[in-house]
């Protein structure tokens, strides 16, 4: 199989299960499709094809823009890739969790970046394995 058949191939699985999850609305199947999605937008990458911003932000580039439209003091993102946007007092990690948590009022907005081609530069919270330290991803902005 070629790339380009390769790619084919994805395109018509992926239509199908949004096809499905239309009548369904299985959460399984909502995440099949993006899955497939994700995977399209790898073997994009491999054909040389540039996806998304090629230079991603970092999480304070990001809050630094967002504080211009947005009013609010702190924007983390969690292990799901969410990015919330919070006011008023500073959100917590729980230690056995993989969600910022904090008063829900005080959500200025969320982006949920998980399905979408959002890409944010997250490095300086890796460890040496290049594993993500999420309960680190905040930035307190003024």
């Amino acid at each position: 199989m070629t790339l380009e058949e390769a790619k084919k191939e994805i395109d018509r699985m992926t239509e199908e299960k949004w096809k499905t999850y239309e009548n369904t609305c299985y959460t399984t199947t909502l995440g099949e499709a993006y899955g497939l999605e994700d995977a399209m937008s790898v073997l994009d990458q491999v054909d040389g094809v540039p996806v998304g911003n090629p230079d991603p932000l970092t999480l304070k580039e990001l809050a630094h823009e967002l504080r211009k439209i947005f009013k609010f003091s702190y924007l983390t993102v969690d292990d799901s890739r969410c990015i919330c946007a919070w006011r008023g007092e500073k959100p917590r990690y729980p230690e056995q969790g993989r969600y910022w948590t904090g008063n829900s009022w005080e959500v200025s907005i969320v982006l949920e970046t998980w399905a979408r081609e959002v890409y944010i530069n997250l490095s300086e919270y890796a460890d040496e394995n290049g594993d993500i330290d999420y309960s680190k991803c905040i930035v307190e902005v003024e």
